[in-house]
């Protein structure tokens, strides 16, 4: 019975051990520190939040090299602005990144810190957690995605309790038009969930589906119908938004064929399905001269999940009834919406339809949104997208420039901030937006006789952004569609029939389009090859 006793008392003992141990290990594993703890704000000084995941280090590190550019002169005249990145890459994981803000003359030091995102540490936790602080901070960037814009709208419309004003909401890339009604009333405005105090820094999935649209219909070596057709437009000024010249454009004899999928697990596929349906539908010819919009339950795919280069079967049933219904003229280009939150779904339709439909080069043009980085083109082309064996030109949206790296020359980038052809750089140009806007109202110029500082209330610095010269938002706190949008074009090298020996050629194009303030005119900004391996 001893021996029993003993033994009961041993397993037990080891047990406890076990767990003890089991614990201090999740501890050290987890490290300190992982809950919402935001460090204080010396006097004085300004916080804005970087409110990302814990995984977001790529992203920090573009965000990084965006905001110490601000520090280059613009138009010749030096900014005054110096980026401390110092802190920005601690060695301990645990440990706040920091980028600390100052500019000559201006008293205060703005601290713009990254609060990492995790299980221990929600959204609605660092929230809460910031509000009881002694000092809200100024501003909170964050809205990577639009789950995530609504989710931090939402924490902070909630909160009450704020020590000052409440802070103010810069979504980075967040392009959801309307989200969901907390009350469970009708959809609304992501800007409204967190009202006067939103400003939206990217181009909204409406806002991308009408640059897409209306430069494809522009384009003659893209535009939709039959070969030699003049290019299809009929949307009236309302419709057409801030582009009313475009509704003067010749309606097509034959409207063109409309081919639009849609990944049922992908919320972003869904909204910009529909928004593409609708503009299209307008800008093709509307109720007067319907466009052959084709609408079969097979378009909507189950799911995308799949393998690299085989169609899944949901997307085996969509190119089935694609080939049913494809023009009989060889010579008719259709329109083939890929509305994918990744790059996977798209190759593999595109890849499918290079091997059944002969010529599929100038039978379909792609389009998209933005959810497609143009790194897979690019950067990743050679195992990412083999452009070699997918002839159909795809366009996609990006929110700014991808393509715009530093000429060698160029002695204004701070050292070790070049933008190189190494990849693309719209993330980049986005962020520094967001840094030059965020450091033009927070370090704005004083009434005359007052001495210059950094400004200490988020309802100044709203105002400064609302009254900007270049009237960049909305009265709702979006950005305005004034031009800025960017559109590239993948063109593959189109090769039927070409047996004659030549000099090696790229595989692909890929052309980059800016809109112009006048809303109708597109200029091309950059154009680079992509070549095949070993070239």
């Amino acid at each position: 019975m001893g021996r029993w006793r003993g033994a009961l008392i041993l397993t037990v003992g080891l047990a406890v051990l076990a767990w003890l141990a089991a614990g201090a290990w999740y501890i050290w594993i987890r490290g300190p520190g992982v809950a919402a703890r935001p460090l204080p704000v010396p006097a004085g000084d300004q916080e804005v939040v970087w409110l990302y995941p814990s995984t977001a280090g790529d992203a920090w590190s573009l965000f990084v090299i965006g905001l110490k550019r601000c520090e280059m002169p613009v138009n010749g005249v030096p900014s005054g602005v110096a980026v401390d990145d110092t802190a920005a890459f601690p060695e301990q994981t645990t440990a706040v990144p920091e980028l600390v803000v100052t500019r000559a003359g201006f008293a205060g030091r703005l601290r713009i810190r990254w609060y990492k995102i995790g299980a221990e540490a929600s959204i609605a936790a660092w929230v809460e957690a910031l509000a009881r602080r002694r000092s809200a901070p100024l501003a909170v960037i964050g809205g990577s995605t639009s789950d995530r814009a609504r989710e931090l709208a939402v924490a902070l419309n909630r909160q009450v309790n704020w020590r000052g004003e409440r802070p103010l909401l810069l979504v980075t890339t967040a392009t959801v038009d309307s989200v969901p009604d907390e009350a469970g009333g009708p959809a609304r405005d992501l800007a409204d969930v967190y009202p006067r105090h939103t400003f939206r820094f990217c181009f909204s999935n409406s806002q991308m589906v009408r640059a897409v649209t209306d430069f494809v219909l522009q384009e003659p070596t893209l535009h939709p119908g039959p070969a030699g057709q003049p290019t299809v437009r009929a949307v009236g000024a309302g419709a057409a938004g801030p582009w009313p010249a475009l509704a003067a454009l010749p309606v097509a004899a034959r409207p063109p064929t409309v081919f639009p999928l849609e990944w049922q697990d992908d919320p972003y596929s869904h909204d910009l399905h529909n928004g593409f349906r609708e503009y299209l539908f307008e800008a093709l010819g509307g109720a007067a001269a319907p466009p052959r919009m084709v609408d079969e339950p097979a378009f909507s795919v189950p799911f995308s999940i799949g393998s690299f280069a085989r169609p899944n079967a949901g997307e085996n049933a969509a190119l089935r009834d694609i080939l049913a219904r494809l023009p009989p003229d060889n010579s008719e280009r259709s329109v083939l919406v890929l509305p994918t939150g990744a790059s996977a779904p798209a190759r593999r339709v595109l890849l499918a339809l290079a091997e059944r439909v002969p010529a599929s080069g100038r039978r379909f043009v792609a389009v998209t949104g933005d959810a497609m980085s143009v790194n897979t083109f690019y950067r990743d082309a050679e195992w990412a997208w083999p452009a070699r064996s997918i002839p159909i030109a795809l366009v996609l949206f990006t929110h700014a420039n991808p393509v715009g790296w530093d000429d060698p020359g160029d002695q204004s980038p701070p050292p070790g901030y070049r933008l190189e052809p190494k990849t693309t750089t719209e993330e980049v140009f986005l962020d520094h937006a967001i840094g030059r806007a965020l450091i033009a109202a927070a370090f704005a110029p004083a009434p005359p006789g007052q001495p210059l500082r950094l400004l200490g209330r988020s309802d100044e610095v709203a105002a400064h952004l609302r009254t900007r010269p270049d009237k960049f938002f909305d009265d709702s706190g979006n950005r305005r569609s004034l031009g800025g949008e960017h559109v590239v074009v993948v063109r593959p090298t189109l090769r039927y029939g070409d047996t004659t020996p030549s000099r090696p050629r790229p595989d692909a194009t890929i052309d980059v389009y800016r809109r112009e303030n006048d809303g109708v005119t597109w200029t091309r900004v950059g154009s680079v090859p992509v070549h095949p391996p070993g070239q």
